[in-house]
């Protein structure tokens, strides 16, 4: 299964969808209510749940934010996307065979994983992002989101701490 977001190529070795482009939350779900959000790709590899959330700051348009307003997205859309699997098992009126599949198994997992993917650009003094904390984040992500992923995972495509996929460009 591959998934492209932006110029990031994910091959994965297990079931996904990017979640965010799905019908049943385009067409459902994102309306339900103002700024809900969703994370970018859902998978599920041997009754783990992937709710994986991508950032690429090497791309200039990505909209750059502060450590602390990344971590308040991400565990919104983390919410949101949980929020959402169910229905979209039980009312798949517009949704994909895929769509469907995949929420029947993400509803079957044993263990969820926040995984944020995040590329950063070279080092830089002017460039606040090229400068993150990436394990700081990480633990803070952890302490916020304990009671879902008490061990959230910050990769990137050099760093996949042997999750089932790939990252090219």
């Amino acid at each position: 299964m591959q998934i492209i977001e932006g110029k990031l190529i994910f091959d994965f070795n297990c079931d996904a969808i990017k979640f965010d482009d799905t019908s049943f939350y385009r067409t459902h779900f994102s309306k339900m209510t103002n700024g809900i959000k969703a994370v970018d790709i859902l998978a599920v590899h041997q009754n783990i749940g992937y709710l994986i959330e991508i950032k690429d700051y090497t791309n200039p348009n990505t909209k750059i934010l502060s450590p602390n307003e990344l971590i308040e997205a991400i565990i919104n859309k983390v919410i949101s996307t949980l929020a959402a699997i169910l229905p979209m098992k039980i009312n798949p009126n517009n949704s994909k065979d895929s769509e469907v599949t995949i929420a029947k198994k993400f509803l079957n997992i044993n263990q969820i994983k926040v995984i944020v993917h995040i590329e950063l650009p070279p080092k830089r003094r002017t460039l606040k992002q090229s400068n993150w904390d990436l394990p700081n984040l990480q633990i803070q992500l952890g302490r916020r989101l304990k009671a879902i992923d008490a061990h959230p995972k910050v990769v990137s495509k050099d760093n996949l701490q042997n999750l089932p996929w790939i990252v090219t460009i």
